[in-house]
């Protein structure tokens, strides 16, 4: 029998045993299910956790018409700093400008979707806003948090003035009226073509201030694209010479959007982990477990029980994250509800933070947060399984898990529900380190084949 087969048996034992244990003891149930050539005897084990701190780089930020904008800056993880470039494209075809066109005015209307703060004081802190024009093209590669730099924008704002936003249900910005007029420019043919009218108008890219140096807090504002538009109000001459007014309305991020994600933790990396884990939500610093320590740490225990992982039949594995209460009871208002092992997969010349295969299983822990116990916990099972029968030397990056908070969306289509590392949703976390009480360790339920 093939030890996936043997391992598959091994499982379907592990699930009867506790419930016959509730009527009856027999040494025998399960006997059925495991070769008779073989003698496998159940067994556990907890081991330290290899873990060290890493930032989430090139995590992709690319949101359907979803900008987030703002800044956080806190003492542990230092300034988070989220801008938006977006697209502009027209609402509808086919729009005349008429004789004579003026611009009266322009502006962006932004309609928030939610705020994310670490103090609840900061909800509707003033911030100030500036919107630019972008130098480049945003296409299908400007997917990542760092697809977009300071050079790709025009340095001087085409805001006017000072524009507040107080953490409202929306928010209107003043543009200059030479966007309009560049809107006015732009033939009616180009104006019809979304890709044309990109090329010829390349969209916004919208930040506002950091917190003062030295101030702590800030807000994060996620804007539905899909309800803000730019709105531009016209004078023009009819065709019997009369002076009248229009308003066009032009989509944002219908095509394009990738948020800018800048964050201040990247110093943890260098952080004395014996006391303390972080974790920053988006792409700030996470727990991460090198593939090879982590391999190394298991041989190395085998070798040291006397066993030989060629023999070994994981049945479960799971890794635990404790961390302590801290006698705030908004402590876990800025946790993640999840954190679970990610891989860096290269899909299709995309690099994507994916969740491994196990996060599919509803019987198995998903890594949600337990208050009660105070602790993550997520399993590994057949991720291990696999890192313990491959060459240590064929390992690389790509094989390290890194804990990341995980988005679900359930398809209706496909009755099938699909998970992601969360590009959405700002978080901070504190974890115990590796030689706290309570540390990160790895729980292994295995069998030994003779």
């Amino acid at each position: 029998m093939k030890k996936s087969a043997i391992r598959t048996s091994l499982i379907l034992l592990l699930t009867l045993i506790p419930l016959a244990s509730c009527i009856v003891t027999d040494p025998t149930l399960g006997a059925a299910l495991v070769p008779g050539n073989q003698n496998i005897s159940i067994r556990t084990a907890t081991l330290d956790l290899p873990v060290d701190l890493r930032m989430a780089d090139s995590l992709q930020s690319s949101i359907s018409q979803s900008a987030t904008v703002g800044a956080i800056r806190s003492r542990t993880f230092g300034l988070f700093h989220s801008d938006a470039a977006v697209s502009v494209t027209s609402a509808k075809d086919s729009v005349e400008w008429g004789a004579n066109p003026t611009v009266r005015s322009v502006s962006l209307e932004l309609i928030r979707d939610t705020s994310m703060v670490v103090d609840p004081s900061q909800i509707f802190i003033p911030q100030n806003y500036y919107v630019h024009q972008l130098t480049i093209d945003l296409d299908s590669t400007k997917v990542y948090n760092n697809s977009i730099g300071d050079g790709d924008y025009d340095p001087v704002p085409i805001s006017e003035g000072v524009s507040l936003f107080l953490g409202g249900d929306s928010y209107t910005v003043t543009l200059k009226k030479e966007i309009g007029e560049k809107l006015l420019a732009i033939p009616t043919a180009t104006r019809d073509s979304a890709e044309l009218f990109m090329k010829a108008f390349r969209g916004f890219y919208i930040r506002c201030d950091d917190p003062k140096e030295g101030m702590y807090g800030g807000r994060l504002c996620t804007f539905d694209l899909s309800s803000s538009y730019l709105r531009l109000v016209w004078d023009f001459d009819d065709t019997d010479g009369n002076r009248k007014s229009g308003t066009a309305f032009f989509s944002l991020g219908q095509k394009h959007v990738v948020n800018r994600f800048i964050s201040g933790s990247r110093d943890l990396e260098h952080a004395d982990i014996t006391q303390n884990l972080y974790m920053e939500g988006l792409n700030g610093i996470k727990p991460h477990i090198d593939a090879r320590k982590l391999r190394d740490a298991v041989t190395s225990w085998a070798a040291a029980s006397g066993l030989s992982t060629d023999k070994l039949l994981i049945a479960k594995a799971t890794v635990s994250f404790p961390f302590e209460y801290d006698g705030d009871r908004d402590q876990f208002n800025y946790y993640p509800s999840s954190l679970f092992p990610c891989q860096r997969v290269q899909k299709e010349k995309r690099l994507n933070y994916t969740p491994i295969d196990e996060i599919n299983d509803v019987y198995l822990e998903n890594g949600e947060i337990n208050r009660s116990l105070l602790q993550y916990t997520a399993n590994i099972s057949l991720y291990l399984q696999d890192l313990i029968t491959r060459d240590r030397e064929e390992l690389t990056g790509k094989d390290d898990l890194w804990m990341m908070p995980i988005l679900s969306y359930y398809d209706s289509y496909s009755s099938k529900t699909y998970y992601y590392s969360d590009y959405y949703n700002y978080t901070q976390s504190v974890l115990n380190g590796t030689a706290a009480e309570r540390h990160p360790v790895l729980q292994l339920t295995f069998a030994v084949l003779d």
